[in-house]
């Protein structure tokens, strides 16, 4: 019998995945389960499941307005303060980092690139009466001409503003076909000499795949990073900033294509070899810290 813990996994995602001492599972029956993690959403069972337990929320506040199990706060407010883990937890000891990739990776070495910049990027925020600053602002990047935005068919309804005919930017290319499994997001990047990856949202520790999945790509990061980010796991790292450039997308995109490309990728070679923030986001690390949570939840 394994001695590791045993962690039924109730994920929209996720599948299985172990560390030195546990078992990450959705196949895990809860009666066999040491203990729960709800990942991205919580579930009804996660406020009845008798043992050691934990929502691992790696999303802004923003996107559980609405939920089954109800609002944010609500949902704080029935769980513990060791089984809500999230990227800017108030008590770091059960802060836990988006997860931003699976196992080794390298940089694409392609060097025949077209000259512009790739966005991809979901959907656009929704219409304009419900769609977060946030967005509005990434909107006003990945719409430029300069850029080719590729995203699902929402993006045929886009309104710039509240007076706008519903209808796909200029510069709209379509969608990537299926799901956008990371492999296929690289693929389409490697092609292009820049690529605009701001998060969905502004917020304190809050870093995800995307920056991450334009340095393996090979391109010349355009990011707008938050100064926590800055500060810890992009440390040493190359990027673009609008910050830098007034937030002005034409100077900022100006900027990123007149860099050199070659220069950014051997900086941010020794970024992913070096940076301990960085390694900290791997689903291995990620999974690892949790299950030692999980096994002593308040230290």
């Amino acid at each position: 019998m394994s001695s590791k813990l045993q962690v039924r996994v109730i994920s929209p995602w996720f599948a299985e995945l172990k560390t030195e001492d546990a078992v990450f599972s959705g196949g895990i029956p809860p009666e066999k389960a040491d203990a729960l993690l709800c990942h991205w959403a919580p579930s009804p069972e996660l406020f009845t499941f008798p043992r050691a337990k934990a929502w691992y929320c790696s999303e802004p506040p923003f996107n559980f307005r609405a939920l089954q199990e109800g609002t944010w706060p609500r949902i704080r407010s029935r769980l513990a303060v060791h089984e809500f883990l999230w990227y800017d937890h108030p008590d770091p000891r059960f802060r836990v980092p988006h997860m931003t990739h699976f196992g080794e990776l390298k940089i694409n070495p392609n060097s025949d690139r077209i000259e512009r910049a790739i966005a991809i990027v979901s959907n656009s925020g929704g219409p304009p009466w419900r769609r977060h600053p946030n967005h509005t602002y990434r909107n006003r990047f990945v719409t430029q001409p300069e850029v080719d935005l590729f995203g699902r068919p929402g993006w045929k309804n886009y309104r710039a503003t509240w007076f706008s005919r519903p209808g796909p930017p200029l510069n709209y290319r379509g969608a990537l076909p299926g799901d956008w499994p990371d492999g296929t997001k690289r693929e389409m990047m490697a092609r292009y000499k820049v690529a605009v990856c701001f998060e969905n949202m502004y917020e304190p520790y809050y870093f995800t795949e995307k920056f991450v999945e334009a340095v393996f790509a090979g391109c010349i990061p355009v990011y707008h990073a938050h100064p926590t980010v800055k500060e810890s796991v992009l440390e040493g790292a190359y990027w673009v900033d609008p910050a830098t450039y007034g937030n002005a997308p034409e100077a900022t995109l100006k900027a990123a294509l007149n860099t050199d490309r070659e220069l950014v990728r051997r900086q941010n070679e020794g970024w992913l070899a070096n940076s301990l923030g960085f390694r900290a986001t791997s689903a291995e690390a990620v999974f690892r810290r949790i299950g030692e949570i999980l096994s002593n939840p308040v230290g």
